[in-house]
């Protein structure tokens, strides 16, 4: 999987603050310009070491060695050729990347930016439940849990 689709939040995280340019108190122009070239060497950098490890993650085997009558088979809810969402943009991924190696006194890696084509069928984001909902299910659950031990008791 490479970072086409990925670019889009890789932006999103730039104008979030990722590189801090929100702290940044320069007010002369040829300075700006310098951060701003570092900054974009920067993103392309961490999206490139993003994209790589992406790749590799895609390419590690996951539910194909599981037996068909799995539960985790069972309960997929996206098409079977269609891969995972993806939890963490290039950028982010990247650049957890490149901490992971600073810390582990590694060689930097340089990265690699790949293509990849337009997906065939999308899905749209699920918006995750509130607490209080994940709350009463979480209580129903429990009543039905208690009401057929309930039964078994009484039979």
């Amino acid at each position: 999987m490479g970072c086409a689709p990925g670019l889009k939040p890789a932006r999103t995280d730039f104008k979030r603050g990722l590189w801090g340019w929100h702290h940044s108190k320069m007010v002369e122009a040829s300075r700006v310009e310098r951060l701003w070239l570092a900054m974009a060497v920067a993103q392309v950098w961490t999206v490139s070491v993003g994209c790589q490890a992406e790749e590799v993650q895609r390419q590690e085997p996951r539910g194909e060695l599981l037996p068909a009558q799995h539960i985790a088979r069972r309960r997929r809810k996206r098409p079977a050729g269609q891969p995972p969402t993806r939890r963490l943009s290039c950028v982010v991924r990247g650049r957890l990347g490149l901490v992971a190696a600073l810390f582990n006194a590694e060689i930097l890696p340089c990265g690699r930016l790949l293509t990849e084509a337009w997906p065939e069928t999308t899905t749209s984001p699920r918006k995750l439940p509130s607490a209080s909902a994940l709350r009463q299910r979480e209580r129903k659950r429990e009543q039905k849990r208690r009401a057929r031990a309930r039964a078994r008791a009484a039979a």
